[in-house]
């Protein structure tokens, strides 16, 4: 009897132990399975961000082959159209997947934050990135809730880096946030724990991005990095404003961090370079980093004016130039007057003094349409004299006139080994100056010589030969002349 109970005991002790063993074996492998339901899900969205993310991408590409395109240029297009067709057989590949395919990116845990108006496509910083990155932008948040992240607050952060993002060659990627502060990724009740996950709020506004400047290939444009530059903050845009310097830079990349003063006390943005100058409205930059391109602003900076009348005569001249005027000689208040001889010497009434030509110079910025020429000449540097004796003189101009301008040009013009050569006759420079006078001028000839260096020109394809117009002097005449090294964005 004794020995039954005791076998009894013993049978119900390791019943137990085996329930008891199957039950946690049970327990474990339910928690293995919900793991994989959690990592699943995690999968399911960090896929859906990865595909959000191409998006972007291509919607980047197709922008900057439109810009070229508009441009005139081709470089890189060859390149970006192959980016382009490579997303989106991406696309197609990520859009099929199956998310238990999908492998997961590793994780970032780290403290970051968002600019103003968090959203698909915004910058999120981290701390301890440089000027040089990383740089991550948003392609995804747990919930779908842009919203949930406050402006410029930083959080303790879970996310996943799911695709890169051209960016200069910087590292630059698309990520998914799984997790912010202590909670969940659920982020259910988000204001309370935004109130207990939130730090102190990042001051300011960080602008950063690179400078680039056109650059003229013989009769082509091209984008180049601008390496000599300031950035200036200014409170309005009204002539002659004062700003206050906020970088010099040399080089073309730049990262600067407007304080919340500066903020309430400037308006304005403005990039200046010797090259051309652009301004921007601070409110109106987004939280990304910026491609500055300095479009080519032309220097005005030889127009000569000669005036011959019949006979002696007080001449008012009014120039009214679109630009900005920077030189004047001699000074032109409201307008120049001169008492002219038929000889073409000037005398200035405000100052007493004899002139052999007016002078001014000033910026404009020419639309790119303008370097869209149908005709021209292409000239060996042998025959620059030649060609411009020829040219100057079927148009019109004297002998004193015509040699004025060679000395001026041909030191330029000897820096090539052939150029194309563009005449504009009457034009008013393109439109961008117009000279008025008093008594009006009977006959008018105003010549702008535009060129460009070209190296070889038996190995281009030429435009046909410009066919210019011959004036004959007759009455009171007025003359100026100047010229355009193309590539070099001035007029002297």
């Amino acid at each position: 009897m004794r020995k039954s109970v005791a076998w009894a005991c013993i049978l119900f002790l390791v019943m137990f132990v085996l329930s008891f063993g199957s039950v946690g074996y049970a327990d474990d492998s339910m928690k293995d399975g919900n793991d994989t339901l959690q990592q699943r899900d995690l999968k399911q969205q960090c896929l859906s961000a990865t595909i959000a993310a191409i998006n972007l991408e291509i919607d980047r590409h197709q922008r900057w082959i439109e810009f070229r395109k508009q441009q005139g240029e081709q470089k890189n297009l060859a390149e970006l159209q192959e980016s382009l067709a490579a997303l989106k057989a991406d696309l197609e590949k990520h859009i099929t997947m199956d998310a238990r395919e999908y492998v997961l990116p590793e994780k970032n845990d780290l403290v970051a934050w968002t600019g103003d108006k968090p959203g698909r496509d915004s910058v999120l910083y981290v701390e301890g990135m440089s000027k040089n990155g990383p740089w991550y932008h948003l392609a995804g948040i747990v919930g779908g809730e842009y919203a949930l992240l406050q402006p410029n607050t930083k959080y303790h952060m879970n996310f996943y880096s799911v695709y890169p993002r051209s960016y200069w060659g910087m590292d630059s990627s698309y990520v998914y946030i799984a997790k912010m502060g202590e909670a969940d990724a659920s982020l259910v009740n988000a204001d309370s724990r935004n109130k207990e996950s939130a730090q102190q709020p990042v001051q300011g506004k960080r602008i950063m991005g690179e400078v680039f400047k056109h650059k003229f290939i013989g009769l082509s444009q091209d984008l180049e990095k601008c390496e000599n530059y300031q950035i200036y903050l200014l409170k309005d845009l009204k002539p002659g404003a004062k700003g206050e310097l906020l970088l010099d830079s040399q080089k073309s990349s730049f990262d600067v961090t407007l304080s919340e003063e500066q903020l309430k006390e400037y308006s304005y943005i403005e990039f200046v370079s010797a090259y051309s100058n652009k301004t921007s409205k601070l409110t109106e930059i987004k939280d990304e980093p910026l491609e500055i391109v300095l479009e080519a602003e032309v220097i005005l900076k030889k127009p000569a004016i000669y005036l011959y009348p019949e006979q002696q005569s007080q001449i008012s001249i009014i120039h009214n130039f679109k630009g900005t005027i920077l030189n004047t000689y001699p000074a032109y208040a409201d307008n120049w007057t001169v008492i002219a001889e038929p000889n073409g010497n000037l005398l200035n009434v405000k100052d007493n003094r004899v002139y052999k030509y007016l002078f001014w110079d000033g910026a404009y910025l020419f639309a790119k349409e303008h370097y869209q020429f149908k005709s021209g000449f292409y000239v060996k540097n042998e025959d620059y004299v030649s060609f411009l004796q020829s040219k100057l003189a079927s148009i019109g101009l004297n002998e004193n006139e015509i040699n004025d301008f060679i000395v001026y040009w041909l030191p330029v013009m000897k820096n090539h080994k052939n150029c194309f050569v563009y005449f504009r006759i009457n034009d008013n420079i393109d439109g961008s100056s117009v000279l008025e006078t008093k008594p009006a001028a009977e006959t008018t000839i105003r010549v702008f010589m535009e060129f460009s260096g070209v190296d070889d020109i038996s190995s281009i394809q030429k435009l046909p030969e410009q066919t210019l117009p011959t004036f004959v002097r007759k009455g009171f005449t007025l003359v100026e002349w100047g010229g355009a090294e193309i590539g070099n964005s001035k007029i002297e």
